[in-house]
């Protein structure tokens, strides 16, 4: 009785892996995928800023960008992290 069991499972095994593998024929591969998606019109989002990017037009100004200064939680851990 086991063996027939065993050999049911073994047999079901066997048709589960042969149709899993014909169906992931047609399947694309990532390559493919990235050339179908940008031969569609999409286009990648340009890279962030960085430091370089920014102008130097002389010093910093806090009074005309409040958000250079930091915080006064930041400024108080700063000051007791010595």
């Amino acid at each position: 009785m086991i063996i027939k069991i065993a050999t049911c499972l073994l047999a079901l095994s066997c048709v589960t892996a042969c149709t899993t593998t014909q169906s992931t024929a047609g399947r694309q591969s990532l390559e493919q995928r990235m050339i179908a998606q940008n031969s569609a019109g999409y286009e990648p989002a340009p890279p962030a800023e960085g430091p370089e990017d920014i102008p130097a037009e002389g010093p910093v100004d806090p009074h005309r960008n409040p958000a250079l200064l930091p915080t006064p939680l930041l400024r108080q851990n700063a000051a007791s992290g010595l």
